[in-house]
């Protein structure tokens, strides 16, 4: 087998702000790996520091030496050998499920004006789920703006990214309260937090950052800190990994959904596939390529009617032209995948 790795650098249609900062375009990793029979496979890692302190530079280089240190190299690692195999098998890397999956349309931070534009958008492309990010001081005038533009019936999450000490997520929560809010992701940094809060407000509460394994949705149960979590691959460390936490989630009765850490089409396609498989029926995350400022952003269907189509294999079940590729190309490399340890070709099911 050989393998390769290429550092891309995927412009934004404008600067993606959050309570967290701004960042203007979005830096991935992406590995090609090739099997003695022809065969390619594409694996994607998408650290991203703001929300997991983790660097490109970092992953590309556990991904050099093999190592098992880094959740999204491991991810990337993963993905590249289910999609070799499904490839080789004609077959896509999840078990066949639902051909679309409800996704929400992901609002960043910014003027009042120009995210109530961006929701007037989403609602005439047929979107009933919006996310707008929060934890700033004008919040109140970007979500009650929000709602205006959408009107009474899409559902209205926020997404605070743990800004929020228990009582100002309190105090805020009962402010926005008044604009009929579905959820609001990850208010606190903490579990124990999220527990203070989510027992004194009415909104629902979703675990994010400080939810990435099984282990973690047992904590926020016992704590009862949340009612759903929002899973993502990178952060869990892979398909596998994330539907086990999937699953952990339905077996504590707590609600669960699929979003994205801003990935790329390989990314979002392992994530459609498995919330296929999986038969998540929230609203995921996964309509965020739209971010983009690149043709690589059409490398997957657009959502429409606010449903994401679900690739159908083989593999991850797409395939990104090379100028398309080229476009946000930065550096590209041969590993030596001889100082890798052996690794066969996971398999998705179980």
């Amino acid at each position: 087998m050989r393998a390769w790795l290429a550092q891309l650098s995927i412009p934004f249609r404008e600067p993606f702000a959050t309570s967290a900062g701004v960042v203007a375009a979005r830096d991935l990793l992406l590995l090609r790996v090739e099997g003695d029979d022809g065969f390619v496979g594409y694996g994607e890692a998408a650290p991203f520091a703001p929300y997991d302190g983790i660097s490109t530079e970092a992953v590309a280089q556990a991904l050099r030496d093999g190592s098992e240190a880094s959740a999204p190299a491991r991810s990337a690692l993963e993905m590249a050998l289910l999609d070799l195999d499904g490839r080789r098998t004609g077959r896509p890397i999840g078990e066949p499920g639902a051909e679309a999956i409800a996704v929400n349309r992901t609002l960043p931070a910014g003027p009042p004006e120009e995210v109530a534009r961006h929701a007037e958008d989403g609602v005439r492309a047929g979107f009933s789920c919006f996310k707008v990010k929060v934890g700033l001081p004008d919040d109140r005038a970007r979500v009650a703006a929000v709602r205006e533009a959408i009107g009474p019936w899409p559902a209205v999450r926020l997404d605070a990214n743990g800004a929020w000490r228990a009582d100002q997520a309190v105090a805020a929560l009962e402010e926005l309260s008044a604009y009929d809010v579905q959820l609001v992701e990850q208010p606190c940094r903490t579990l124990e937090e999220m527990a203070l809060v989510r027992h004194s407000v009415g909104v629902p509460v979703a675990a994010d950052e400080s939810v990435h394994a099984p282990d973690d949705v047992r904590a926020a149960s016992a704590l009862e800190a949340c009612d759903v979590v929002n899973v993502k691959l990178a952060p869990s460390g892979g398909f596998r990994a994330a539907r086990e936490t999937l699953r952990a989630a339905a077996a504590h009765g707590l609600g669960a959904y699929l979003s994205s850490t801003l990935d790329g089409p390989w990314g979002i396609a392992a994530a459609l596939q498995l919330a296929a498989s999986e038969r998540v029926s929230l609203a995921c995350g996964l309509a965020t390529l739209e971010l983009f400022d690149a043709s690589i952003a059409h490398a997957l269907p657009s959502p429409a009617d606010g449903l994401q189509q679900v690739p159908q294999g083989p593999g991850l079940g797409i395939d990104v032209d090379d100028r398309v590729l080229a476009e946000v190309l930065v550096d590209e490399e041969e590993l030596a995948v001889a100082s890798w340890p052996r690794r066969d070709a996971p398999s998705p099911s179980g």
